[in-house]
C-alpha cells in the first residue's frame, strides 16, 4: 500500500453548504465530531449480525490481487475490522471525521487495519494500490459522486470491484425503521438512485455487475431496537423535527412493549457492485 500524505485530513474540513458537502439538499449536515460517542450505540453490530454481508461479500473479497481493501467513509470501523477479520485481509480505512477515527481507533483496533483521514474526493493513497473498494451507508453523504468515482478508480488495481452498501430509492421496503418514521423514508427517497449511482460511476469507467438486497440482524428484538434508535444515529433521522421523531420513538416503543416473545429484527440493504 502506498500512503499519499499531501491528500490527507487531520482534522474536519470547513463546512460548505449542505447540498454541496453531501449532494442533498433536503438534509441538513450531520456533525459527525459531535455524534461519535453515540454512534456505536446507534449503529454498531456483533459479526454474528451481519452473516449476510460476510457471505455476500466471499464472492469479492479477499481481492486476487492481495492488495487491501479500502473502506472509504470507514466511520467508527465497524466493517473495516469484519472484513480483515472474515477475509484475513488488510483494510485502510478512511474517514474525515476525526472523532470518528479515534472512536475507531479506542473500540475496534485490529492489526490488519490502517485508519487514515481523507475525502472521498481526494483520497490519501497511490495509484492503484488497493484490490477493492468498500462504501458502506456512505455515498448519500458525497458531494461529488462522480468525482469519488475518478479516486476510486485511480487507487483500484486492474479489475477492483466497487462494493457499496445502502438504501436506495423505491428500495426501502425491507427496513424496519421507515415503518415507525415514514418521515426518515421520505429522507432516504432523496439519495442517489442505483440508476444514477451507476450512471456516475460509469463516467469513470465502472460498469454495473449485480445488484442484491442483502439481510441483516440489526437488533436482536424490538426492546433493543428503541435503544439503538434513541441515539438518533441515523443521518436519516436526524433531520426529523424533534415531534417527528418523538412520535416514531413513541410508535417503536408500544410495538416493543407488545413483543412477547424477542424476535431479531432483520434488515435488508442493498449491495451494488460496480467493476
Amino acid at each position: 500500500m502506498v500512503v499519499d500524505n499531501r491528500h490527507e485530513t487531520s482534522r474536519p474540513q470547513p463546512r460548505r453548504p449542505a447540498s454541496q458537502d453531501r449532494g442533498l439538499e433536503p438534509m441538513a449536515r450531520v456533525d459527525y465530531e459531535q455524534m461519535a460517542a453515540s454512534y456505536d450505540r446507534g449503529r454498531g453490530m456483533p459479526l454474528a449480525a451481519l452473516e449476510g454481508w460476510r457471505a455476500a461479500l466471499a464472492a469479492y473479497l479477499p481481492a486476487a490481487s492481495g492488495r487491501p481493501v479500502l473502506d472509504l467513509g470507514a466511520g467508527t470501523g465497524l466493517f473495516a475490522a469484519a472484513i480483515a477479520t472474515w477475509f484475513d485481509a488488510h483494510v485502510v480505512a478512511v474517514e474525515p471525521s476525526a472523532a470518528m477515527r479515534r472512536r475507531a481507533q479506542q473500540v475496534r483496533p485490529h492489526p490488519r487495519v490502517t485508519y487514515l483521514g481523507g475525502r472521498a474526493e481526494r483520497l490519501p493513497l497511490g495509484d492503484g494500490c488497493c484490490g477493492g473498494a468498500w462504501l458502506s451507508t456512505v455515498i448519500h453523504h458525497l458531494g461529488d459522486l462522480a468525482g469519488c468515482a475518478r479516486e476510486l478508480r485511480r487507487v483500484l488495481g486492474p479489475g477492483g470491484p466497487v462494493l457499496i452498501r445502502g438504501s436506495f430509492p423505491g428500495r426501502h421496503a425491507g427496513i424496519s425503521l421507515f415503518r415507525f418514521f415514514p418521515g426518515a423514508g421520505r429522507i432516504a427517497d432523496t439519495f442517489p438512485t442505483v440508476e444514477a449511482t451507476v450512471a456516475a460511476f460509469a463516467t469513470a469507467g465502472f460498469a454495473f455487475e449485480r445488484l442484491q438486497p442483502v439481510p441483516q440482524v440489526s437488533a436482536p428484538s424490538l426492546r433493543a431496537a428503541v435503544e439503538r434508535v434513541r441515539q438518533r444515529a441515523d443521518s436519516t433521522l436526524r433531520p426529523l423535527p424533534d415531534e417527528e421523531f418523538a412520535q416514531g420513538l413513541a410508535a417503536l416503543e408500544r410495538a416493543a412493549a407488545a413483543e412477547t416473545t424477542p424476535t431479531p429484527v432483520v434488515d435488508h440493504l442493498d449491495l451494488l457492485v460496480l467493476r
